[in-house]
């Protein structure tokens, strides 16, 4: 005997084998038993679902010679010709290659006559939503008042693309995706009757692979009977079906949070070696980064179907990441999912994408831009950094001296600089009677690095030429700056506050940078140390100025608060 394919094998016969469809079949159960069927069906819903199955099983159990409780009896003549595909009275017609409107005239001049052995003639169209508009104006009349003995069953996968009119005619039923767990409980029962020996992690890999088609899932078992014989591993799946390890993507996400664009770019010339979908990697990318925020929104990786290992390995990254980046992330991933589709360079995009987001600290959002504009003038540009009025040091320096003769200009002839002329008499400059500058005495220094000695004081008169010389190199970090608190030097360190987790990751990886203003600007060179508190205002560098009149009518208007 020759072979038969899982999915045809293990084809469900009655109703209550057809799983995750309990509303359509208890409802088409009751119907028969009822005697309240309708004359046309239309069965929509993703591929593998069992739109046809339960077509034919309806089919059969309108015809059935002994039905039992709604289902059909399989040991009837009816029953056994309909299940092998040879009866007179079911026939199942393609929509894809029968879509024109003289194929649907001969089915309406066959609709005439009757069953040859059964009590209905059941005509089954797949693909219904590739029939022409014409066609289905012409089976408008037949559909709306067919004979008694007719019954129309309709599948697509596209019900948007069906008629209107048709679809008043009929009734609907949506078949959904078969949950994960029936799927892994049905491929497994299926392995035992096959004497297949297969893990629970594979029938998950298999199962998510299928992506909730049951025809799919039992076709991609069916393959790795085929690879593996009697003993299938983990190992073997993912080779057979090129699914890309969770690893990849764990260690892709590591190396974009510390920045390492040529790392990211490293692993994207790997998959494309091994010979990997670059449009798929990135999908699967966003699948990742939603499964690590669920994790760590819900605080526990028990809301993922995945291995045991890797629901380790996901809480403990999502305990250390940031909800606000991973959000960002994902809209950025699938945002640039639609791009790359479309683009016949997709290497490019790709590529472009993981800089970017191996760079997402330094870009500069909304919300930073707001911030910028609450420490703005009204005369200020709003996208620049805010900049306070400069603080001079607290020296004084002697006036300029005073000119006893007046800035005049007088031309040579006048000043007698010609030959024979009498040179003019030149400017006498007499300074003022405090001949040296008088300075006064600077504050006790505060802490002392080396040779020199640094006051708190210097710093914050000097921290706007410090965001000064930051804004080039880091316009995002110098924004950030503007909103610090300084609390003290202590042992060459001077100690920061900043108010949220974005600022403190952000200004403890620029250290370097700000350091080496701080040197320019303060001739000192200190260390930097950042504490995560509330900036109190006695503390802060840069104080936020007072709202417009026009901004405070705004906020009253719509009940709103600066934030």
């Amino acid at each position: 005997m020759s072979h038969q394919v899982i999915s045809l094998k293990y084809r469900p016969q009655r109703f209550e084998d057809v799983i995750g469809q309990e509303h359509i079949t208890i409802t088409l159960k009751n119907a028969i038993e009822k005697n309240r069927l309708g004359h046309a069906y239309i069965f929509s819903g993703p591929r593998g679902t069992g739109k046809t199955t339960t077509a034919r099983l309806l089919a059969k159990v309108v015809n059935c010679e002994n039905p039992i409780d709604g289902n059909p009896c399989n040991e009837c003549t009816i029953c056994r010709e309909i299940t092998e595909g040879r009866s007179m009275d079911v026939l199942e017609i393609d929509g894809a290659s029968n879509r024109g409107i003289d194929s649907i005239r001969d089915l309406r001049e066959q609709v005439k006559y009757p069953p040859t052995r059964g009590k209905y003639k059941v005509y089954i169209i797949d693909e219904f939503h590739q029939i022409t508009k014409d066609a289905f104006n012409a089976l408008l009349k037949t559909l709306e008042e067919p004979p008694k003995h007719i019954l129309f069953i309709f599948a697509t996968t596209e019900l948007h693309k069906v008629l209107p009119t048709i679809l008043s005619r009929c009734q609907r039923f949506e078949f959904k995706r078969i949950p994960l767990l029936q799927v892994i409980e049905l491929l497994r029962n299926i392995a035992k009757q096959e004497g297949i020996a297969i893990d629970d992690d594979s029938l998950l890999l298999i199962a998510k692979k299928g992506d909730g088609s049951i025809r799919d899932s039992e076709s991609i078992l069916e393959q790795v009977i085929a690879f593996s014989n009697k003993d299938i591993s983990y190992e073997s799946i993912l080779n057979i079906l090129g699914v890309i390890r969770e690893e990849v993507f764990f260690s892709m996400y590591h190396v974009i949070i510390e920045g390492k664009a040529d790392k990211a770019l490293g692993i994207i010339d790997d998959m494309l070696m091994h010979g990997y979908d670059l449009l798929e990697f990135v999908t699967v990318f966003s699948i990742f980064l939603r499964d690590l925020y669920m994790v760590k929104a819900h605080g526990s990786a028990d809301i993922l179907n995945t291995t045991e290992n890797l629901k380790k390995e996901y809480s403990e990254l999502a305990k250390t990441q940031d909800a606000h980046t991973l959000i960002r992330m994902l809209s950025i991933v699938n945002d640039e999912i639609a791009k790359i589709s479309r683009s016949s360079n997709t290497k490019i995009l790709v590529e472009t994408l993981f800089i970017k987001l191996s760079n997402l600290q330094d870009l500069r959002q909304l919300d930073e831009i707001i911030g910028q504009m609450k420490h703005a003038s009204p005369h200020t540009n709003p996208v620049a950094p805010a900049v306070a009025p400069r603080v001079e040091p607290a020296i004084k320096t002697a006036p300029a001296a005073k000119e006893l003769t007046p800035k005049i200009y007088t031309s040579p002839i006048l000043n007698g600089n010609i030959k024979g002329s009498t040179p003019a008499p030149k400017k006498i400059v007499v300074p003022d009677k405090k001949e040296e500058p008088k300075i006064e005495k600077a504050p006790e220094p505060v802490e002392s690095n080396g040779v020199n000695a640094i006051t708190i004081e210097k710093v914050k008169d000097q921290w706007q030429a410090v965001v000064d010389c930051v804004q080039p190199q880091k316009p995002a970090v110098a924004s950030l700056l503007c909103n610090v608190g300084i609390s003290r030097i202590q042992n060459g360190t001077l100690v920061l506050i900043v108010g949220d987790e974005y600022s403190y990751n952000t200004i403890i990886r620029n250290e370097q940078i700000i350091c080496s203003c701080l040197k320019k600007t303060c001739g000192v060179q200190l260390l930097l140390r950042v504490e995560k508190n509330k900036v109190p205002d006695t503390q802060r560098v840069i104080k936020k100025q007072e709202i417009d009149k026009a901004t405070k009518q705004i906020l009253q208007s719509f009940d709103g608060e600066l934030l």
